[in-house]
């Protein structure tokens, strides 16, 4: 019995593509509408005159004090994260903020807890040698799988039918925006002072479906950021922001 063979046409192809291009062009001109997130400055942090961009990360706000001497640090305290919005932020349930102050107070911990002794608040003495982190979740979007999958489909047709399209921006991605400061706990003296945020990206698939990934991603990059800056480390290369 002869089988028949179904195999993509080039019709196909160029239909995906072009339907995929016409989306990415629409897109790209509305991303700075759908970027969502960016820096904030809620009255958290207290020094916001001294903070500015640094290189590699243009887009935050940093202070590092001059006297900050890491060696001087062997352990850290890292206090509960509150969810600080800005003025014109979500209304999140109190579920969800709890979820998202637990997630960034986890990634602070592993983050910090690479380099040094995270210890409880209640039992350093005088506190000598101790950094204490406070941290705010200023701002957070959740991404909506059912605009986010119409360029994910198209994306994987047009792969199917024998074509490629780079990566479409998300129309709805997810994000979160942080403000976030390491301070000597014995004198309270600030050490590093950070405002940062970060969206969704075309290439995080998973992001663009579950609800919230962007945002616990975005607290990772900025738990990361707080270290680096803390350690004075070699600057990892900027993550993109879309």
């Amino acid at each position: 019995m002869t089988r028949l063979r179904l195999t993509p046409t080039r019709p196909l192809a160029m239909a995906f593509a072009i339907a995929a291009r016409l989306l990415m062009a629409v897109l790209l001109s509305g991303a700075a509408g759908c970027a969502g997130q960016g820096v904030t400055k809620t009255g958290f942090l207290t020094n916001y005159d001294q903070m500015t961009p640094k290189a590699n990360h243009e887009d935050d706000l940093i202070y590092v004090n001059p006297g900050l001497k890491t060696a001087n640090y062997k352990a850290v305290i890292i206090d509960p994260v509150v969810w600080h919005p800005v003025a014109d932020g979500p209304r999140l349930s109190p579920e969800i903020a709890a979820r998202m102050e637990t997630a960034f107070h986890d990634s602070l911990v592993k983050e910090f807890g690479a380099h040094f002794q995270v210890v409880d608040g209640s039992h350093c003495g005088n506190c000598a040698g101790v950094l204490r982190v406070r941290a705010a979740v200023t701002n957070v979007r959740r991404s909506r799988w059912y605009f986010n999958v119409i360029p994910v489909a198209l994306g994987v047709g047009a792969a199917a039918a024998g074509d490629f399209v780079p990566p479409i921006p998300p129309p709805a991605p997810g994000g979160a925006s942080e403000e976030l400061t390491a301070v000597d706990a014995a004198t309270g003296e600030t050490m590093v002072a950070i405002a940062t945020y970060n969206n969704g990206m075309p290439w995080n698939a998973v992001g663009q479906i579950l609800p919230y990934r962007h945002a616990r991603r975005a607290f990772t990059l900025a738990s990361k950021l707080l270290v680096q800056q803390v350690t004075a480390g070699a600057a990892p290369p900027a993550a993109a922001r879309s």
